[in-house]
């Protein structure tokens, strides 16, 4: 029972994209200058989007 539960919840996740998208561009003013300035974990200021400073936060995952 407990599989058949997980397996349903991990299908439902996948469909309805709650595991979110991952983003990654150098897009931000700040990008590329050795801080992280998206405002996400590790984050030093949030300065910019999220995931829009990938050299120095590297991938960001967005619901």
């Amino acid at each position: 029972m407990i599989r058949i539960v997980s397996y349903t919840l991990i299908c439902l996740m996948l469909i309805l994209g709650s595991c979110g998208k991952e983003v990654c561009d150098d897009t931000c003013y700040w990008a590329m200058d050795g801080e992280c300035d998206d405002g996400g974990d590790d984050s030093l200021n949030d300065f910019c989007e999220i995931g829009t400073d990938c050299a120095d936060c590297g991938t960001r995952t967005v619901k």
